[in-house]
């Protein structure tokens, strides 16, 4: 895929976890997605599951292994991304499989009419065992401001339930007693940790997962209601 020349306009690092993107490899396990992120070019950052590359930022949980890639910035430049991804996606023909409920925008123009005319709708690939999802949207109204731009790419094990995995309390307490220091790590923002097992992650003899406990301990005390980070 990296022939295709859209490097230019998205950073390679984006590219490389296309391509590496496969439920046996990336989507494996904890470490796997970690090493695979770092490997594309990712560059691991204190919050649990964080990783950013050339303005771009995944977010990534481990239970199940996901990926959301997001940018955010001007319209035309967010588009022209968007539509590098999409590019870069069709171009493997032989490993996706296209699908949209909604226009197929990855064929428009940076400056089609229809990007403010039409309901945008997720773009969707399947294969290599996963579902890549694309989504953009324009500046929006949020509160007493606005949200920029944005585009989200979103790449998940095509075997995960559409409504997730509950928590799971048991795998929790073994991870921080006996994981490793990636599966500590992702730990920290695993959604519905129990407030006791963020404490221990916080006293955690590494010192990256006792970092990322206190950003997570930091985010918790300013959004009582949203305890924990997810993908």
């Amino acid at each position: 895929m990296t022939g295709v020349g859209v490097d230019a306009v998205i950073p390679g690092a984006v590219v490389a976890l296309l391509d590496a993107a496969d439920a046996d490899t990336l989507l494996r396990d904890a470490e796997s997605l970690a090493e695979g992120l770092v490997d594309a070019g990712w560059t691991p950052e204190v919050e649990s599951g964080r990783f950013s590359a050339g303005g771009w930022d995944v977010l990534s949980s481990a239970w199940a292994p996901a990926v959301s890639v997001f940018l955010d910035g001007d319209a035309r430049e967010v588009r022209r991304a968007a539509l590098s991804v999409a590019a870069a996606l069709t171009a493997d023909a032989d490993g996706w499989r296209f699908e949209t409920e909604g226009p197929d925008w990855s064929r428009w123009s940076v400056d089609d009419e229809r990007w403010d005319a039409d309901e945008i709708d997720w773009l969707q690939w399947r294969g290599r065992g996963v579902v890549v999802s694309l989504f953009t949207a324009p500046e929006t109204p949020a509160g007493p401001g606005t949200l920029p731009a944005h585009l989200q790419l979103a790449i998940e094990r095509a075997d995960t339930p559409e409504e997730g995995f509950t928590p799971d309390e048991a795998r929790d307490r073994r991870i921080v007693v006996d994981g490793s220091v990636v599966e500590r790590w992702f730990l920290v923002g695993s959604p519905g940790l129990a407030d006791e097992l963020l404490t221990a992650l916080e006293n955690d003899p590494d010192p990256r997962v006792c970092a990322a406990a206190d950003s997570e301990r930091w985010m918790r005390e300013r959004s009582p209601d949203e305890p924990s980070t997810s993908v």
